[in-house]
């Protein structure tokens, strides 16, 4: 009894120690595939961080190359306006929707946790002003193209009742021609010359500057003389509607070109620190 129940023991320790050791075993197993498995979620998060990195840092590129082909436009424009500031200029478009892509990586928070994993936390604070930034532009952008299409629509119309206003006086100038009594024959027939040279010479219909020098000159040279004539007398306030309106014009323009160069500043100081967060 004594021999079975020893060796009965024996066999059941045996089975125990075996039992334990394959647990054992799986548990190893189980806890280096568990393992295995966290350490290439882990690697496959750090190539995906990396790759979202990647890509943030080539849409910042993108965008700083879109902000300085606009300044560079808005300089163009600027320095057409200081040499013609009756033109209206336009400002080339941009296909570029690089900032519009980065806004919403911005707002994507595995972003900004990849960005925080790369940099640290002490670069939260630069994380935000790029984000800040790239607001500043979005909103910049949309406000220069409102801001130039309020801009063209206000220089059109003026320009049409410019056209308008120089249409009535030439047909009153040549109406005075047809009145004897009103010019000396002289004069009559200086006028007639203006208004033929003025059509030999006609090339564009929207060259302001070229009707505004024939109406200058019809009044300078020959209508200031009769002034003291009802008919000329009340044709006056025409000419002189027609000059402010010209003058107006101009400085209008002026005014947006200047418009154009604060924004120009703005831009290129944003774009200055832009530059500076998005290497740290």
């Amino acid at each position: 009894m004594g021999i079975e129940s020893s060796f009965f023991d024996k066999v059941f320790f045996q089975g125990l120690v075996s039992a334990l050791f394959g647990m054992g075993s799986a548990l190893l197993i189980f806890y280096l595939t568990l393992k295995s498995d966290k350490d290439k979620e882990a690697k496959k998060n750090r190539e995906a961080n990396k790759n979202r990195i990647r890509h943030f840092s080539n849409l910042a590129n993108s965008s700083i190359d879109h902000i300085e082909t606009i300044i560079s436009n808005l300089n163009e424009i600027i320095e057409k306006y200081e040499t013609d500031e009756l033109t209206f200029q336009l400002l080339p478009f941009s296909p570029n929707k690089s900032l519009e892509r980065i806004e919403k990586l911005l707002k994507n928070e595995n972003y900004f946790l990849a960005y925080v994993e790369e940099f640290g936390d002490e670069k939260v604070k630069t994380f935000n002003n790029i984000s800040f930034e790239i607001d500043f532009f979005i909103m910049q952008v949309e406000q220069i193209w409102e801001m130039i299409k309020a801009s063209q629509k206000f220089d059109h119309e003026r320009k049409m009742n410019f056209n308008k206003q120089v249409t009535e006086l030439m047909n009153s100038t040549a109406s005075i021609t047809k009145q004897s009594n009103i010019l000396s024959v002289e004069d009559n027939e200086k006028i007639g010359t203006m208004i033929k040279d003025f059509y030999d010479n006609f090339t564009n219909g929207t060259d302001l500057e070229y009707f505004y020098k024939f109406i200058r000159k019809v009044l300078e040279e020959v209508l200031i003389n009769y002034t003291e004539n009802q008919t000329v007398l009340e044709m006056l306030p025409q000419f002189r509607g027609v000059s402010t309106l010209f003058v107006e014009i101009k400085a209008q323009n002026s005014y947006h070109k200047e418009d154009l160069k604060g924004i120009v500043e703005q831009l290129s100081n944003t774009l200055k620190n832009f530059k500076e967060d998005i290497k740290e």
